[in-house]
């Protein structure tokens, strides 16, 4: 632990833990009571269809509905999203994907609400359906929306091009070309509490309260307050504790809040609106299949000259993040912008191509367009070292970015921010044993190993990018900190209270840190891109040190001592290096509360405004980033195509882990997720139809498919993070799924391209390549 910190870089005792293991930690559907009304929506019949008639007349006359809204019922616009307002709230004309509300229902219990969607009855003209972005983005497709505002030519969303160097040049000059056609899958969040909204309306001030499971609060006032038709400041939005959200609750908590909060308004009464879990699969966000055209160039010594890469993106039936000129923040955005990964290239083309189809929209999910990226440069530096007769680590230390180095995107990397990837493979190289021959079998397993690695900006990279909080000292020489971000699994509250307590010289208990609601916290943005313990911790900071300068300037006087000799610990004040001369800080406090000291403070902090040009891709998105390296070992039944993870080793630079418990949930948490995703995890489309739709056949990895996850913390500081910290949120999924397709090559001489590698793709493989 670094000299001179109490609190931070210890593992303390979670805020929430208690709550938590007790049961007592309240969810949003623990604040249900048997006066709302239940909500509830009749979904699309077709995935995409004209809606010819709608008649509603038997579901409004049953005893116990409240209301039935169709389109033309709605008080305000009829479209929300985080970046596009193209989402309808209720279909209107045509329906584009199976989640499209045809109407909704307000009744007074769940059992009549669903009996109403049964009496509704709706004419359809069905359309071609499309699961391919490939096949939608064809002249001849048919339009899911003729007219979007955003839409670049046809089905086609967008394009990101990003341009540097002489691509063609290098690939002439090149000694070695590798071109190979990667596929990733659509998959589900799977988060474990599902989407739910309870809005309430406030007779008092004509506005509207939303308590939803959600990880962006002024987000949705901001989206939402067009669609009740209400200005801002009448629409409050809080969330409590989340039960997991991996980016997806920044778009289906306006899904569930759009629908409870225009029956609110209609009935005024307050309403609650559940998904089921099947609706959740069906009805909201995934993260973004892609089809990846890789092609790199090398020189027989191994340094990588150029890379040439084509992304194709489903993005599913709505923008969600996406779609405006500027393209910073979007994932297809990412995917262009590491098509290199984490290697120093002077030339580089890349583009990104968002798609519109029939299937769920596409949103953010851990990684928000990164994992998908790396999967393809990491497997196409397999291949490069197989081709070199080179080790696949040495190579990668022979192309990776170093201080002074450029990216593709021409961001200049800096290792007063924290460069610790090379760290990070060495630890790796040495705890897996790379260098030792890896035990085989005489029977039918064949047994592998594999290794990635990454980077990843903390951050979002649009322009407004920063974050804003309050901070409360009481006279008891106790701080009340409030954020506007959610706690959901991660431990927000908890990182928070270390680094206040930190900064202002109180003990951890000593904090409290409220969260999530509009009403209370200015707007610390949202919770997602890794951000909230640089981005939010940096604006704490901000806070506690105005009431620290504060404090100390006051005390000055009764100490007879120069502010700056002056120090704050464990609740007592004292000249440095005196601590005879210690006082009671609330004592202090109090004293400064008569004398009209102010002890409340608003912390602000803005990283370096980010950039990235639309027209060639150049910019500097991202303040820092952080690093990492994944080593698999995996066995495969030639039998059965069955592939077990025998061993995960993963190391991340985190630049300080402000809390190290926390930060080895994230990465084993990360690992394991990385893992489902590339060798289980895929949701099956036909004709815009899922046809996985639950946890029986949607897998996702349980205790007994992993191994024993080890993690390895780095910590090379980011000079502008608190402490030197950076984001841990997102890494730790990025590298498994490349770790282990090159795993298995290793142990089978095959190369699969596309993941999940499931045991029917696998066995199909063995079986096709003669390795039974």
């Amino acid at each position: 632990m670094k000299k001179g910190l109490r609190i931070v870089g210890r593992s303390v005792a979670r805020a929430e833990a208690l709550a938590k293991a007790t049961g007592r930690a309240r969810y949003t559907s623990d604040f249900k009571r048997g006066d709302m009304l239940v909500a509830k929506a009749l979904w699309a019949k077709y995935p995409h269809a004209l809606i010819k008639s709608i008649d509603t007349s038997a579901a409004e006359q049953l005893a116990g509905v409240a209301a039935v809204m169709t389109a033309k019922d709605l008080p305000g616009r009829n479209g929300y999203g985080i970046m596009v307002p193209d989402k309808p709230v209720i279909a209107d004309g045509k329906t584009r994907y199976e989640g499209d509300p045809v109407a909704l229902v307000a009744a007074v219990t769940e059992e009549i609400a669903t009996k109403a969607l049964e009496l509704i009855k709706v004419e359809y003209e069905v359309l071609t359906a499309y699961d391919d972005p490939r096949e939608a983005m064809k002249d001849d497709a048919v339009l899911i929306h003729p007219n979007h505002p955003a839409a670049d030519k046809g089905n086609l969303l967008t394009v990101v091009k990003l341009d540097r160097g002489d691509v063609e040049k290098a690939f002439r000059e090149a000694d070695i070309v590798i071109e190979n056609y990667y596929e990733t899958p659509m998959v589900e969040h799977c988060y474990l509490e599902p989407d739910i909204c309870i809005a309430e309306p406030d007779d008092l001030t004509g506005g509207l309260h939303l308590i939803c499971a959600q990880q962006a609060v002024y987000a949705t006032k901001r989206c939402l307050a067009p669609v009740f038709n209400l200005p801002h400041h009448k629409v409050r939005v809080s969330s409590p504790i989340v039960g997991g959200g991996f980016g997806g609750k920044e778009d289906s908590s306006l899904d569930v809040a759009a629908v409870a909060g225009v029956l609110a308004l209609k009935t005024k009464k307050t309403v609650c609106f559940e998904l089921t879990r099947e609706e959740v699969f069906r009805t909201t966000g995934k993260r973004h299949a892609t089809y990846i055209k890789h092609r790199m160039a090398a020189t027989k010594e191994g340094k990588i000259t150029a890379v040439d890469v084509e992304t194709v993106l489903n993005k599913g039936a709505y923008t969600s993040m996406g779609g405006l000129r500027e393209p910073a923040h979007a994932v297809t955005m990412r995917t262009a912008a590491y098509a290199a990964g984490v290697y120093a290239v002077a030339s580089a083309k890349a583009r990104s191509y968002s798609v519109f189809t029939n299937t769920p929209y596409s949103c953010a999910f851990r990684g928000f367009g990164v994992p998908q990226a790396i999967f393809a440069v990491e497997c196409q530096i397999d291949e490069l070292a197989r081709r070199l007769n080179m080790d696949p680590i040495e190579l990668r230390r022979k192309n990776i970015l170093r201080d002074g180095d450029h990216t593709i995107y021409g961001q200049v990397m800096k290792e007063s921010r924290g460069l610790g990837l090379e760290e990070c493979m060495d630890k790796v190289r040495d705890s897996i044993g790379w260098d030792k021959p890896l035990a085989q079998s005489a029977g039918p397993v064949k047994r592998g190993r594999g290794f990635a690695v990454f980077m990843y900006g903390t951050g979002i990279p649009l322009l407004f990018e920063g974050a804003s909080c309050f901070a409360v000292l009481n006279n008891d020489a106790t701080l009340n900190v409030n954020i506007a971000s959610t706690e959901m699994g991660q431990g927000v509250m908890t990182v928070m209270a270390q680094m206040a307590a930190e900064a202002l010289g109180l003990n951890y208990e000593d904090v409290l840190v409220s969260f999530s609601d509009t009403g209370r916290a200015p707007d610390s943005g949202p919770t997602v891109g890794s951000r909230s313990t640089v981005m939010v911790g940096n604006a704490v900071l901000d806070a506690c040190r105005q009431l620290k300068d504060r404090l100390l300037a006051f005390a000055a006087k009764p100490f007879k001592a120069d502010p700056r000799d002056l120090a704050i610990e464990g609740g007592k004040i004292f000249v440095v290096g005196k601590p005879e001369t210690a006082e009671s800080l609330a004592a202090l406090i109090a004293k400064a509360y008569a004398s009209q000291v102010p002890l409340a403070a608003t912390g602000v902090w803005y990283p370096p405004q980010p950039s990235f040009r639309a027209e060639d891709g150049q910019g500097e998105p991202m303040h820092a980033y952080a690093f990492g390296a994944h080593a698999i070992e995996i066995s495969v039944d030639t039998e059965t195509g069955v592939i077990t993870v025998d061993r995960s080793v993963f190391a991340c630079d985190v630049g300080k882990a402000i809390n190290p418990a926390a930060v080895e949930g994230q990465m084993e948490g990360g690992a394991a997720q990385g893992i489902g995703w590339g060798v289980m995890e895929e949701q099956v489309m036909e004709n815009g139809v899922m046809q996985n739709a639950a946890f029986h056949n949607y897998m996702i990895p349980t205790i007994k498919d992993l191994p024993d996850l080890e993690s390895i913390i780095v910590e090379h500081p980011n000079e502008l993070g608190p402490f030197g910290s950076k984001g841990i949120g997102e890494p730790p999924i990025i590298p498994a799924a490349p770790a282990i397709r090159n795993a298995v090559w290793d142990a089978l001489g095959i190369k699969m391209n596309a993941i999940p590698l499931t045991a029917r793709t696998v066995l199909a493989e063995i079986q096709k390549n003669g390795k039974a």
